[in-house]
């Protein structure tokens, strides 16, 4: 069972709108010779993003999987996935499933259009050296990247499963990735939830230790969208379809030719040991399955379990907020979940 209370969340140094989705920032063209396209041609505007999760994006530019369907990709940071999408700042943006519909349902205009490069959920539960258990967490520190998210959920969901009440771990709102990583290996936390290339990257430096992977306690908990803006998607459905075919052919090839974007991916992460970046990919490469398709009935056990956990109070209909007309039909698989861990 879920156990629901407020959480006493302790703010540290991290910067906590880290843990969202970025800051203000500049525009960044990486494709066209100027701001505008060119005659036959749509500009796709995209959050920017330098984590290993959406690099593929990039390397899709760079492999010119976006010029083949004549799209200019410009970058551009924004404080909020939501309402950049909603004011068409954004022609479409990656994000939590729960938290993009709990937005619809609250008046957002924007609509889940495809699932992601994957949906489960590739979230790491990491210890410091010494905690060699999930039941090892009781009475210990534990961040949860952001209050109410996903990654928040995976955790109490672990930590329930090994016997561990939530009410006896102390949580901590403590960012996402470099900021969360940091505070582990400084000793502002005992574990926390987190995603590759850290969980590799610790387990190589021996910073950490890998308690447990979220798809295997909640494998049919959505946890990946893409998501448009009602505006975009009534004006202009076009740019929406070619956008999400680049979008899976980038990550498709990525994840089919690891041999080519490997190299280039450690590359771009130069700061991180290139072995971690390896390792990485190989953790999670059962899950990263490039499916657009959305399936109801993980929708509905997502919602379950966030009333479970105490974030949502009611299903809501969900459907009235899942817009699939623009999936590309020939990355459509089968669904198949992990077996959970018991």
């Amino acid at each position: 069972m879920f156990t629901k209370r407020p959480l006493a969340i302790l703010v540290g140094a991290v910067a906590l709108a880290l843990a969202a989705t970025g800051c203000s920032g500049t525009v960044e063209s990486l494709a066209g010779d100027d701001t505008s396209s060119g005659e036959g041609r749509s500009t796709l505007t995209l959050q920017d993003s330098t984590s290993y999760t959406q690099l593929p994006i990039r390397f899709g530019v760079e492999k010119g999987f976006f010029d083949e369907e004549d799209l200019d990709v410009r970058f551009t940071q924004v404080q909020d996935a939501v309402t950049g999408v909603a004011t068409g700042e954004l022609t479409f943006a990656f994000g939590p499933t729960s938290n993009y519909l709990r937005a619809a349902e609250k008046g957002s205009p924007i609509k889940i259009v495809s699932s992601a490069f994957r949906s489960k959920g590739p979230f790491f539960l990491v210890a410091r050296p010494g905690i060699n258990s999930v039941a090892d967490l009781k009475g210990k520190t534990v961040g949860i990247a952001q209050a109410g998210s996903s990654m928040e959920t995976y955790t109490r969901k672990i930590l329930s499963d090994n016997g561990v009440n939530p009410d006896d771990v102390s949580f901590i709102a403590n960012g996402v990735n470099e900021q969360a990583y940091g505070t582990l290996t400084t000793g502002q936390v005992d574990a926390t939830i987190i995603h590759q290339p850290f969980p590799a990257l610790g387990e190589l430096d021996g910073k950490s230790v890998t308690l447990a992977r979220g798809w295997d306690y909640l494998p049919t908990y959505h946890t990946g969208v893409l998501i448009a803006g009602n505006d975009v998607i009534n004006d202009d459905p076009e740019l929406l379809r070619r956008g999400l075919s680049a979008y899976f052919k980038s990550y498709t090839y990525a994840k089919e030719h690891y041999d080519e974007y490997l190299p280039w991916l450690q590359a771009k992460l130069g700061t991180i040991d290139p072995k971690a970046v390896e390792l990485a990919l190989q953790q999670e490469d059962d899950i990263w399955d490039n499916n657009p398709a959305i399936d109801p009935v993980a929708i509905a056990d997502t919602q379950d379990v966030e009333i479970a956990v105490g974030f949502q109070d009611a299903r809501y209909d969900a459907d009235k907020y899942i817009d699939t007309q623009f999936i590309p039909q020939e990355y459509v698989k089968d669904f198949s979940y992990p077996q959970p861990a018991r």
